[in-house]
């Protein structure tokens, strides 16, 4: 924030990046349930 003359100015805050985000999070304590992923069926099946 800044003053131009009689005006104020606010800009916005740089951004960080993805990165620097993941490294401020906190690892989760849950343990993911297992995922049920069957590969997709052949086209020959189709």
């Amino acid at each position: 924030m800044r003053r131009d003359g009689d005006r104020l100015v606010i800009e916005p805050l740089a951004k960080r990046g993805l990165s620097a985000l993941l490294a401020s999070l906190e690892p989760l304590d849950e343990a993911f349930p297992e995922i049920v992923d069957p590969p997709p069926a052949s086209e020959r099946d189709l």
